[in-house]
């Protein structure tokens, strides 16, 4: 069974109305502010319960704190109690956490712009392989979309953020990031799914002496330049079935050579990583 996806979460001022935050996650084919809406007329202005309904194939999953309405829009499912309890800490948390300033409203969201990184250590924007290498990416004239604005990296997320790029060196892998870091494991998730959602980072994988490697495009002459025939024989080599460390007994080269070459290559695009498990699959039906 697919696991159901969360589409979209915000959490609105029950007084008045106003959005406090709002992360979309995945396109949906209704409108989740209209949804919103629909839910707030029903409960503050009818001042009815409501607390679940279907719309087009999605379950919005609803809480209201003290304060605020958590809403939770997912993708149609049996069971949405695991949903709910987490949208209740979601709310039980922020309203803790902002009490003074909701108590006292003054009509100002920003500062509660910071606390996305709290709903994204529970729902992140995605997770990754913890042996995936961030690495940073740089914004230019060609790359418009590159760094674009993070509007969570405020206040003590923006700190955390900042701490955690300087982590990042195109070296260490998420899970080392996460051993060397003083922050919890949830917050650098959530924090690494804030940087590959606003393209602050590509995500590579470590070369070992056991990943195969696959051509998926000629060599650029910028590369045959500096390395010469013995790319060409590398490149070709890299059938989908050798490992590194069996293209290195070919080559006249040690490991270390190799790798460095190999990498090259994979950021031109010209090799590609091969999911070993399909592999085991094709040799144990042979």
């Amino acid at each position: 069974m697919t696991k159901a996806e969360v589409r979209y979460l915000s959490l609105v001022r029950k007084e008045g109305g106003e959005p406090i935050i709002g992360i979309p996650y995945r396109p949906m084919s209704v409108d989740p502010d209209l949804v919103a809406s629909f839910v707030l007329a029903v409960i503050i202005f009818e001042n009815r319960q409501l607390k679940t309904f279907v719309k087009e194939g999605y379950v919005v999953v609803i809480e209201e704190g003290a304060y605020v309405v958590g809403l939770l829009i997912v993708d149609k499912v049996d069971d949405d109690e695991p949903y709910r309890q987490n949208l209740i800490k979601i709310v039980e948390k922020f309203e803790a956490n902002y009490e003074s300033l909701l108590t006292s409203w003054k009509g100002d969201i920003r500062p509660f712009r910071e606390y996305a990184l709290d709903i994204l250590q529970v729902y992140p924007y995605r997770t990754f392989d913890l042996k995936m290498i961030p690495r940073l990416v740089s914004k230019s004239e060609a790359t418009p979309d590159y760094q674009a604005i993070i509007p969570w990296s405020v206040g003590t997320t923006d700190e955390k953020l900042q701490t955690v790029l300087g982590y990042i060196n195109g070296k260490r892998t998420i899970e080392e990031i996460m051993q060397q870091s003083e922050f919890e494991d949830s917050e650098i998730m959530a924090i690494m799914s804030m940087l590959d959602k606003y393209k602050w980072i590509t995500l590579i994988r470590r070369l070992e002496d056991n990943s195969i490697l696959i051509k998926i495009n000629d060599p650029p002459m910028v590369l045959l330049g500096v390395y010469g025939d013995q790319l060409t024989k590398l490149v070709e080599l890299c059938d989908g079935t050798r490992t590194l460390s069996e293209i290195c007994e070919l080559l006249p080269f040690n490991m270390e050579a190799v790798k460095t070459v190999a990498n090259r290559l994979i950021d031109a695009g010209v090799l590609s990583y091969v999911d070993t498990s399909s592999i085991v699959e094709r040799k144990m039906e042979v």
